[in-house]
């Protein structure tokens, strides 16, 4: 793992680790049954995307777009666009399932948006490690 990214892959991995602890508590009776635990978990997930999305806007998207190498720039300029939808989306989604009483109230659909979310962010985690921070660690 290079220096230059070693930050954003060590909030990757944790996200990731919330991530998998929310899939584990995705189940309509567990939910039914007490949601405030999925509820804390999101609140949590909410809470580092957050502070990696803002990371990313103001200091990493601004350096890579800055370099001379045009395929770093243009890489960085399309995930700073696409992660910002991704950002409009996460934050939709956490309004619309703030809490637990909302969660418990529709627990089957908060299950469905909620693994579409994650296969989202999953998904933008991967992309991130292979097109973007490989890419820096090759060019810097």
């Amino acid at each position: 793992m290079a220096a230059k990214t070693e930050n954003y892959r060590k909030q990757h991995k944790e996200i990731g680790e919330i991530l998998k602890k929310i899939e584990q508590m995705l189940m309509v009776s567990r939910i039914e049954a007490d949601a405030e635990p999925v509820a804390t978990i999101m609140r949590e997930l909410g809470g580092k995307i957050s502070v990696h999305l803002a990371i990313e806007d103001s200091a990493l998207y601004p350096r890579l777009i800055a370099l001379s190498d045009i395929r770093i720039r243009s890489t960085a300029m399309r995930f700073k666009q696409e992660m910002g939808s991704l950002k409009t989306s996460f934050d939709d989604f956490r309004m619309r399932w703030a809490g637990s009483t909302a969660i418990s109230l529709q627990p089957k659909q908060f299950i469905e948006e909620t693994n579409a979310i994650l296969t989202a962010l999953h998904h933008r985690l991967e992309r991130e490690e292979t097109e973007l921070y490989d890419i820096y660690d090759q060019v810097t």
